[in-house]
């Protein structure tokens, strides 16, 4: 038996690269839309699986028309963009592939982080736009800290927030996390000093660095009374989901000097609008957040590397499923009873 696996990302993933998986049992619908509406009804109705790599809104409209699917995955960590529950109440599963890229993007907090305790960008736009008569200046340096034994916050200690609390304690930095479902003792077998409150630790660490997913009780974590918590001084670094930060806050809490530096992965809206003002004011250089923020392109996870575990784990977990293996990664099981299941 042959199961059909729709994938609507056909720009992203080469069709070839599929080849590699080695599965005999799948054939793969790929298609390239900007929207799930743009799908035909029969290429809908007809698979046994979807598979996004892409966040386009998996919403209750569409997944009615998933007549036969018995399996959604989210080719990624994050899955705040498939409705879990209206999966559920039609008897689909919902899957994502949480052990991928997660060394690329506690990589990528750590570069973020040492960009701006060590001034790399800063340093070398100085240069190149004032030349090297003033521009080579090492007193343009100054955002720069000693990062030995400083306190680095970071807010949820999963797989990223780990491995990136590894990095930061090879480099001789003292470690704090807030994570309320950190099970008890999790900090110590870290050898991480644990805050109760998100406010604790905010008021006791100066570089924070966000790796919470994206939920109802994560969505403007960083907020207004969040940076008013915040030590004077303090640098913000999210790799995690763009609205977890309220832009409009950060925007304020750069202005008025509370912030002193933030560098973001993630935005709520991506692309940025160009005319909110902390990105408008970004763009045109203006000289009060010209060298204190830094952004870059929701490129976190990105690696070779990476993108072969996404496509690959993806694959075989579906294959795994539609052959009759326990499902890994499962999301939406508290939901879904087995006896439902299509």
């Amino acid at each position: 038996m042959t199961f059909r696996i729709l994938v609507p990302d056909a720009k992203i993933v080469d069709a070839r690269l599929f080849d590699q998986a080695g599965r005999t049992g799948v054939d793969f619908d790929l298609t390239a839309v900007s929207s799930l509406d743009e799908l035909s009804d029969d290429q809908v109705a007809a698979c046994d699986a979807f598979c996004m790599f892409s966040v386009k809104p998996c919403d209750d409209a569409f997944i009615e028309r998933l007549e036969r699917c018995r399996l959604v995955v989210r080719a990624g960590v994050g899955y705040d963009n498939v409705d879990l529950e209206a999966c559920a109440r039609r008897g689909i599963a919902v899957a994502n592939v949480p052990d991928y890229g997660i060394n690329e993007v506690a990589d990528h907090a750590l570069a973020h982080m040492l960009n701006m305790v060590r001034g790399i960008r800063l340093f070398a736009n100085r240069i190149q736009n004032e030349g090297i008569a003033t521009g080579w200046n090492w007193q343009h340096g100054v955002h720069n800290r000693r990062t030995y034994r400083r306190r680095v916050g970071i807010i949820g200690l999963g797989r990223i927030g780990t491995a990136f609390a590894r990095r930061c304690q090879g480099m001789g930095m003292e470690v704090w996390c807030y994570d309320p479902y950190l099970p008890s003792g999790g900090e110590l077998a870290m050898q991480v000093t644990r805050a109760e409150t998100l406010e604790e630790l905010l008021g006791a660490c100066d570089i924070i660095s966000v790796h919470v997913p994206l939920s109802e009780e994560t969505t403007g974590l960083i907020g207004k009374d969040a940076i008013a918590a915040m030590m004077p001084g303090t640098m913000l670094i999210n790799t995690a989901r763009g609205p977890v930060v309220d832009i409009d806050a950060l925007y304020d809490g750069l202005k008025d000097g509370k912030i002193e530096c933030a560098s973001l992965d993630v935005l709520p809206v991506e692309p940025p609008d160009p005319e909110h003002p902390l990105i408008k004011a970004w763009l045109a250089r203006e000289p009060w957040i010209d060298e204190r923020l830094t952004l870059t392109p929701h490129a976190a996870f990105l690696s070779p590397d990476a993108v072969d575990d996404m496509r690959n784990k993806a694959i075989h977990l579906i294959a795994d499923y539609l052959e009759g293996k326990p499902l890994k990664n499962c999301v939406n099981g508290q939901l879904l009873a087995d006896k439902d299941r299509r």
